[in-house]
């Protein structure tokens, strides 16, 4: 919403400055937003948003804090079942390794700098 309220603004600054008329086009834009926020049919509708929320906004208020035990509840599982697969994953990585120090360990590149780019290649296998 604010992102909104910012790209507004500056779109409203920019055609302000960008218009030939300027000040003009300005006072009209000013007349129109002014007559349109005065007009009934708007206040009412402000009026009626404003009721709702000043109705439902406790009731909202209640029922997240009735939930929100249960949500937290629900992230500490997930959190704990991640941390449990990492640690699995872990350990199985750690087991591959002691058993064979060169498990999954792909071929080098040698490099010298005194040997051209062309000639590089592989390591030598054992």
């Amino acid at each position: 919403m604010k992102k909104r309220l910012v790209l507004l603004a500056g779109i409203g600054i920019g055609f302000v400055l960008g218009s030939r008329a300027g000040r003009q086009s300005y006072e009209n834009l000013k007349r129109q937003a002014t007559n349109l926020w005065n007009d009934p049919k708007v206040q009412d509708g402000i009026d009626t948003a404003r009721e709702q929320i000043e109705e439902k906004a406790p009731v909202v208020a209640q029922a997240v804090k009735d939930k929100a035990p249960v949500v937290v509840d629900k992230v500490k599982e997930a959190a704990d079942a991640g941390v449990a697969k990492a640690k699995e994953a872990t350990n199985d990585v750690k087991t591959k390794v002691e058993n064979d120090p060169k498990a999954d360990v792909p071929d080098d590149v040698v490099s010298d700098p005194a040997t051209p780019m062309d000639e590089e290649g592989p390591a030598p296998t054992k």
